[in-house]
Formats: C-alpha cells, structure tokens, sequence
C-alpha cells in the first residue's frame, strides 16, 4: 500500500481496525471477529490459485499412481501411500471447486495437507534411494505449496513444513538415501524451509497490515470527520437500502431529525472551537439511540443530527428522542447565548411511519423536519412527533404546522 498521510485513528476511536493497528501486532494474530474476517477474506482472494494448485496437486497424483501401476502393480506400504495421497489430493480438491470451499475448504486443508506432505516426503525419499534422483525435485513444492499456494496461516504452513522435513529425513535414513545425497537433499530441505518461512511470514504482516487499512480507510471515508459519527451519505444509502426492507417484512422506521438550539449564538459568543468540541459531545452522548445494527446516526449537516430507528412503535422511539434529549441537557454545557437555557439543549422532530411501495424515503424526512420544526416554534429543548395519519396528509414540498393541519412553510 502506498504511503501517504497517516491513518486518522482517532476519528473512528469504535474501530476494531483501529484498535488492531493500535495494538501494533506481532504475532500475525488479531482478535477472534477480525481474526476470522481476515481469513475469510484472504480464502476468498486466493480462490483461484487454491483451485488451481490443488487441481494440479490432484493431477500429478493420479499420474503418479497410474505410472505406477503401469511398471508394475505396487502392494504393501508403497500401495497403501500411493492410495492415500490420490484420494486425500482428489478429496481437497473437490472441496476447493464446490460451493462448500468458503466454509470447509480451511478445516480441511489443516488435517489432509499435513499428512499428504508427510506420506509424499516418504515416497520421495523411498524413490531416490531407488534410484529415481529426479524425485527430490518435487521437495520444493512440498514447502511452497503449504506458504504459498493453499490459503493456510503461517503456522500451519510451519507446522506443515517441518513435518514433511522431519518425515524425508527419517525416511531417508530408513530407506537407506546415500549419504552425499540424503545430506545434500536435507541442506537444501532446510534452507528452503528457512526461506520460506521468513518470506512468508513478510508477505502475511503486509497482507494484514493492508487489510486492516483498507477496512479502516473505508470506515473512515463514512464518517463524519468532526463527530466520529456516520456522515449523510451514509444514512441516505441505509436508509434507502432498508426501506424496501420495511416494506416487505411490514416493520416501522423512525426518523430522529435533531437540531442543536440556538448553535450559530453559540459559535459567535464561545468561537467555533468551542463549537467543535460541543458537538463532539453531544454526538457521543447520542450515541445512546443507536440501539442494534439496523440502527444509524449520523451528521446530517452542521448542527444537526439524524437517526433512524428500525421496527419501532411511536412510545418507544418518544420514549428514545426524550431520553436523547434528556442526556444531552444533563451534560451541562454552558451556553450564555441561548434563549431557551443556560446550558445547550437540542429539539427532535421525530416520524415513526410503515413504509409502503406507494412513498419514498424523501417523504419520511420531509415529515422529521415538519416535527422538528413544530418542535422549534413550540419553545425547543423538546421532542415533537409525526406519525401516519400526518404521513398520509403529506404532500412533497415545504411545510409548516399550522393550526394541527399541515401547511406551506414561509421560507
């Protein structure tokens, strides 16, 4: 990844990424949910080389078995491994082009591979002492396979790799190799093994130092950068992305609009730093509405706030907006501008509708702001709502609350 500006980490203090690169990991291991969305991820990028290396894999066993079989029908032992390598190789890759890879392929590759690299190793070993030299060539891609090729962490790949080591040189000793060139083979073995591993272990540090950027850069990108919160963008999407949602499951969605009282007296009496750091607390002591992952809140344009509530009634999302409003008072920030209070207080224009193919997420909206605008003229520091009788009363455009029916708005 190129270097550029450094990551914000700060702006997003909720991150697990964050929190990964924080922690400055060293031991190629992050914590068990980003742990096993890093593995996913990585088994879903190395796809096609996994198919393709066991496709292979499979290919070079069948025709060895067939080789074989044709020089002579083999029995006993060299049978038995000659059997277990062809259906352990034919087996993996089966799993690795079926629509089962993402979730068995890894439990699987962790027990067949080790012993498939163990019973080769043997049968390497067993072939140079019978004079076929030209075997040891296959060593190589006994280690490079497991680090490389086949989707499987670092120390399992170690593991992999010192197992077959272990299992040439203790076949290589039983079967009789040549000294010169069993010592030549393990030498050779064990430097590759030694590069391997330290490669290896580079490529995965960067592998999962890129991943938790690009998580966290793609968090980063939909938040708001002042508050930590989501930005528009985001609830636009979400919004729209779930309201077909509500439709066909027939659940309710709030929308909280929320307005800070009097924030531009505020920023010309204390200064817009002051500002900043006020609306970094409020958006914190906001938090609080958000209550499961269907739920959003976001900054949705200077001073104000939107949330959206999934499948809640009118009490509960009143019940939510009055507590929100509540909190945000008891933080007793001071504001000597204010007309309403001595500390900063926020109005909530709240609309709890069943959205229905006929109307739009527009419309909904449309009918937060005509609550928090009624909510405003009626004295703020308060929570006013809107349900579906207004709802069915809307019409697109601007409006105003005008003796409980809805009207026009002034500009």
């Amino acid at each position: 990844m190129a270097k550029g500006a450094p990551l914000n980490l700060a702006a997003v203090p909720d991150s697990p990424y964050a929190a990964e690169l924080l922690r400055a990991q060293q031991h190629l291991q992050f914590s068990p949910e980003v742990e096993a969305e890093y593995v996913r991820t990585h088994l879903l990028d190395s796809h096609l080389l996994i198919r393709v290396t066991c496709a292979l894999a499979a290919v070079l066993a069948v025709a060895r078995g067939v080789e074989q079989t044709a020089t002579g029908f083999p029995v006993g032992g060299p049978a038995i491994a000659i059997a277990l390598v062809t259906i352990a190789s034919v087996l993996l890759a089966s799993v690795a082009w079926s629509s089962v890879f993402e979730r068995l392929f890894l439990p699987f590759a962790r027990v067949i591979v080790p012993v498939r690299n163990v019973v080769v190793a043997g049968c390497i070993a067993a072939a140079a002492a019978d004079g076929q030299r030209e075997m040891l060539m296959f060593l190589p891609l006994l280690l490079f396979g497991p680090f490389f090729f086949l989707g499987l962490s670092h120390r399992t790949a170690l593991f992999t790799s010192m197992l077959t080591a272990a299992s040439f040189v203790v076949h290589a000793a039983l079967c009789g190799l040549a000294l010169p060139v069993a010592l030549r083979s393990i030498a050779f073995l064990l430097i590759a093994l030694a590069g391997c591993a330290v490669a290896a272990r580079h490529l995965e540090r960067l592998s999962r130092t890129s991943f938790l950027e690009t998580r966290l850069i793609s968090q980063l990108a939909q938040h708001d950068t002042l508050t930590g919160t989501k930005n528009r963008r985001v609830f636009d999407e979400h919004l729209a992305r779930l309201w077909p949602q509500a439709v066909a499951e027939k659940h309710t969605i709030a929308i909280l609009l929320i307005d800070v009282d009097h924030f531009k007296a505020y920023n010309d009496y204390y200064g817009h730093q002051a500002g900043d750091g006020s609306l970094r607390q409020i958006a914190e002591c906001l938090q609080s509405i958000v209550r499961g992952p269907l739920d959003v809140l976001s900054r949705y344009g200077g001073e104000e706030f939107v949330a959206m509530l999934f499948d809640v009634d009118s009490d509960q999302a009143m019940a939510i907006a009055d507590r929100a409003r509540r909190s945000v008072h008891e933080l007793g920030i001071e504001h000597r501008g204010s007309r309403t209070s001595a500390t900063i207080t926020i109005s909530i224009g709240v609309a709890v509708i069943e959205p229905s193919p006929a109307r739009t997420p527009r419309g909904a909206l449309q009918l937060a702001d005509q609550a928090l605008y009624a909510a405003k003229i009626s004295g703020r520091n308060r929570v006013r709502m809107m349900n579906e009788a207004d709802y069915e009363m809307l019409v697109t455009g601007m409006f105003n609350l005008g003796q409980g029916t809805l009207s026009p708005r002034s500009a």
